[in-house]
């Protein structure tokens, strides 16, 4: 498995996960950047290491959880796949038509593994081999992959040109890996390699951001809806109110590769489910799961709950028809306490639509009217900014008490450490 590039999910302090992502580019003949490669890895060196599907996890959550397109761009995403993935029990929610799976070097292969990756290829997704060496029954891959991706430092150098022409006859694009020196890039290039990837190339570079932990209740109830066979939009869409993480990387899901018109469209909780469909739901679903980290602070969380509870009740009366979207721009406005970061930063930096990015944290239009309406009231009875509303409208503390005695029993479910 390659070195190149990081990825780490873990708890820093008692509200938030940090997401942490080096990626490391790849380029192509001419020097254009065409993919960035994502690989796990753990910030704290003493722990012990997951499994292969644990770390697939963790990267395609980190990615969501950053947004695709801050994280790579147009750029094409490279990620590897162990076993699990190949045979359907690890999922991948990335946009199939910008992901390269990279098959490891490790995978036995046998007829369940090349029924597999011809499944992810009809999919959308582009099949690589990584870290390519002659073995028996490889030529069932070559036949479906793309890409080839052959580490300069793991070949002897008087069998590489061998390596090379054998591989070439299955007509797939050559990448070397591994490339250290400019030496080494241009050894390639008289060799017919395409692609590079390699110090030579770029070192990693890291993307950090904080996300917030899921209940280990959301988990649990998300898992009770894969055991339907028809999911139930409504019943998953009421797990989903109370967990402003989970909430984050559906949004994003759904708007990741969305650049023909579809992110418009995205603007509540139930609009993502029926944009993304029951398959990619339950597969994102199955996804949460298999990479829980169920810790959380229940102060932060009560607030944004109660905030969400109240812009939804108040909607009506303050002229806003979608109560759904008032709901989910009040969710993510409370962001900015639940990871610690500044409203700004969140939306310069966030894959969701812009009308609810405009009203959650920029405060514009009806419904970020009612939102600064709500947190000025929150920041009044809490006593953080009482300068903000001198006098909070009738209908506030009714609100406010029935969005409390919704939230509370949620955020009592928390498993607290």
């Amino acid at each position: 498995m390659n070195h190149v590039t990081t990825v780490a999910m873990s708890v820093d302090g008692a509200t938030a996960h940090r997401v942490v992502v080096a990626r490391q580019p790849i380029t192509d003949r001419c020097g254009e950047v065409v993919g960035l490669e994502l690989l796990y890895r753990s910030r704290r060196p003493d722990a012990a290491p997951p499994t292969g599907e644990h770390m697939t996890a963790q990267v395609v959550l980190g990615a969501l959880s950053i947004g695709v397109d801050r994280l790579v761009g147009r750029a094409r995403i490279f990620c590897n796949a162990d076993r699990g993935v190949l045979v359907g029990e690890t999922p991948v929610t990335l946009p199939p038509s910008r992901t390269v799976i990279e098959v490891l070097e490790t995978v036995e292969i046998d007829d369940e593994v090349v029924a597999g990756c011809r499944e992810l290829v009809e999919a959308g997704f582009t099949l690589a081999l990584d870290d390519f060496v002659w073995a028996p029954g490889v030529e069932r891959l070559l036949e479906l992959a793309a890409i080839v991706k052959i580490d300069l430092l793991a070949v002897p150098p008087d069998e590489l040109p061998e390596l090379v022409e054998r591989v070439r006859a299955y007509e797939v694009v050559l990448l070397a890996e591994k490339v250290e020196t400019p030496d080494d890039v241009h050894r390639a290039m008289a060799l017919g390699f395409d692609l590079f990837q390699g110090y030579a190339i770029e070192r990693p570079a890291v993307v950090s951001r904080r996300t917030v932990a899921t209940s280990a209740t959301a988990h649990l109830q998300l898992a009770v809806t894969m055991l339907s066979e028809d999911l139930d939009f409504a019943e998953l869409e009421e797990i989903l109110r109370r967990e402003p993480g989970l909430v984050l990387q559906l949004l994003q899901m759904a708007s990741a590769g969305a650049h023909s018109g579809l992110r418009g469209q995205v603007r509540t909780v139930r609009e993502a489910l029926v944009l993304l469909g029951t398959s990619r739901i339950k597969r994102w679903v199955a996804l949460t799961i298999l990479g829980a980290q169920p810790e959380q602070s229940p102060d932060a969380l009560a607030v944004a709950l109660v905030r969400a509870r109240m812009a939804e009740q108040l909607a009506p009366s303050r002229g806003v028809p979608d109560a759904e979207f008032a709901f989910t721009a009040a969710l993510m406005s409370a962001l900015d306490l639940l990871l610690g970061v500044e409203p700004g930063q969140l939306a310069a930096t966030m894959d969701i639509d812009d009308a609810l990015k405009a009203a959650a944290f920029h405060r514009l239009g009806p419904v970020g009217c009612l939102v600064s309406e709500i947190a000025a009231y929150q920041d009044l009875v809490s006593g953080r900014e009482s300068d903000k509303m001198s006098e909070p409208a009738p209908d506030l503390d009714a609100a406010a008490a029935e969005a409390f005695a919704w939230a509370v029993p949620l955020v009592s479910e928390l498993d607290l450490p």
